[in-house]
């Protein structure tokens, strides 16, 4: 992703936003607020908005790297392993934050091991 277009600071500062939002939201919610009570219920359709918000973050961020690189991509593999280490991590651990920083460690591993980092 090109760092100085107005794409990369229009996406850094959406992140920002929903970053901060789902952090204070529960914050200024009162504790009567029907909301908060369906985001905190256990096996609720709104538990599953961390990990979506994360999916989606990391697929605007990663796509748009692959589809301009194609496949001849020299970081195509660390791309790959880094998903293959969050997934390991995720199957083994209940902790999605616990797995994805694994997944980037192991990106990053494998960037620095192919000479890209």
């Amino acid at each position: 992703m090109n760092a100085s277009g107005p794409g990369f600071w229009a996406a850094v500062a959406a992140m920002a936003v929903i970053t901060y939002l789902t952090r204070a939201l529960p914050f200024l919610l009162s504790e009567r607020s029907r909301l908060l009570r369906r985001l905190a219920r256990e096996g609720s359709a709104l538990s599953a908005l961390g990990p979506s918000l994360l999916a989606g973050i990391a697929a605007a961020v990663i796509v748009p790297d692959l589809l301009d690189a194609g496949a001849g991509m020299p970081g195509l593999g660390a791309y790959a392993g880094g998903l293959a280490a969050t997934a390991v991590a995720s199957r083994l651990m209940s902790n999605t934050g616990a797995a994805v920083l694994l997944g980037m460690a192991g990106y990053g591993l494998l960037l620095a091991l192919s000479g890209q980092g």
